[in-house]
């Protein structure tokens, strides 16, 4: 059998689906094992549905302690998929011979395999700059867009979370109204809760609010203006339990995060909303997926942060989702 193929995973949740289709060619040869090296968080959702891969767990505090658990494991190649200099040490030291991945953050001289990138990077949809990796480390990449079914434990455990949480059978949406990037990704929380309203008066769908706990605030003010509309759990969902609620919504909405490309991959019609970043780049290729985008002159700027006023954001009112939400539940009933 031949040394096993490390996979360094993406370190967002919305990359990391965009990626599922290099971690299914990846797991799925049983000549090669695979070990996957990412963020904690991601194993819960990964594991049941790669069990042949090998998860070791990766931090931003101790960016280098997977060194000794990947070199025990002897893989003969990395392919990359981030683009961080830590990422290339990180399978430099613990001794992997081969390392492919983009020459990026004055890194290259770390890779046994600099790929060129075929057009400037953020220009392309992020789904062919993956592809384009990982058939340079000799995988074969379907061309479909990312696609996963949610377990029957992760459904099960999100109906008993809405049940705990008062909220029975009935049909819900769920709205993520924070993005852990920055303010620049953030849609004003009062066009969410006009989203919550509007959803409510329709047919009485209630909106489930979730996200990190770093997104407590903007997920208050929604609930704070849309009241009985919304129900919010931001910050009580692990990945797993996210994807069971996401699953059995009727709508999502969220801006450019990882909720949408969850969404997205699971086939929940989704509004997505961009601001600072670009639905060519990191857009769902879905046709279930509505994305909302000014294109400002100035835009994609890709900033976490905006010095002139967020007019990308702010130019995109709450009868776009609302009306861009309507025609999602009509084509899905």
């Amino acid at each position: 059998m031949a040394r096993p193929l490390l996979v360094r995973l993406p370190n967002w949740l919305g990359d990391l689906v965009q990626a599922l289709p290099v971690l299914q060619a990846a797991a799925s040869d049983p000549s090669r094992p695979a070990i996957f090296v990412g963020p904690s968080a991601f194993a819960p959702l990964l594991g049941p549905r790669f069990p042949s891969a090998v998860y070791i767990p990766w931090t931003r505090e101790r960016r280098f302690a997977a060194a000794g658990a990947i070199r025990r494991r002897a893989p003969g190649r990395a392919l990359l998929l981030t683009d961080s200099l830590s990422s290339a040490l990180l399978a430099w030291v613990a001794g992997v011979p081969e390392r492919v991945g983009y020459a990026a953050e004055l890194r290259g001289a770390l890779l046994t395999r600099r790929v060129r990138r075929e057009a400037p990077a953020r220009s392309r949809p992020r789904l062919e700059e993956y592809a384009a990796l990982a058939r340079a480390a000799g995988l074969r990449v379907p061309d479909t867009p990312p696609r996963m079914e949610a377990l029957e434990e992760e459904r099960r455990r999100a109906v008993a979370l809405l049940a705990g949480r008062g909220l029975g059978a009935g049909r819900y949406a769920v709205i993520a109204p924070g993005a852990s990037y920055g303010p620049a990704k953030r849609w004003d929380p009062e066009n969410f809760a006009a989203l919550a309203t509007a959803l409510l008066g329709r047919d009485g769908t209630r909106s489930v609010l979730v996200g990190s706990r770093e997104d407590a605030e903007p997920a208050a003010r929604v609930a704070s203006l849309a009241g009985s509309a919304t129900l919010d759990l931001t910050g009580a969902t692990d990945l797993p339990a996210l994807a069971g609620l996401l699953a059995g919504s009727v709508l999502a909405a969220s801006n450019d995060s990882g909720v949408m490309h969850l969404a997205a991959a699971l086939g929940t019609p989704t509004v997505a909303v961009f601001g600072s970043t670009s639905p060519v780049w990191s857009g769902a290729p879905a046709p279930w997926v509505r994305a909302l985008y000014a294109a400002y002159p100035c835009s994609p700027c890709f900033r976490r942060t905006c010095p002139i006023g967020y007019g990308c954001l702010r130019s995109i009112v709450a009868s776009r989702a609302i009306g861009a939400a309507e025609e999602l539940l009509r084509t899905a009933r």
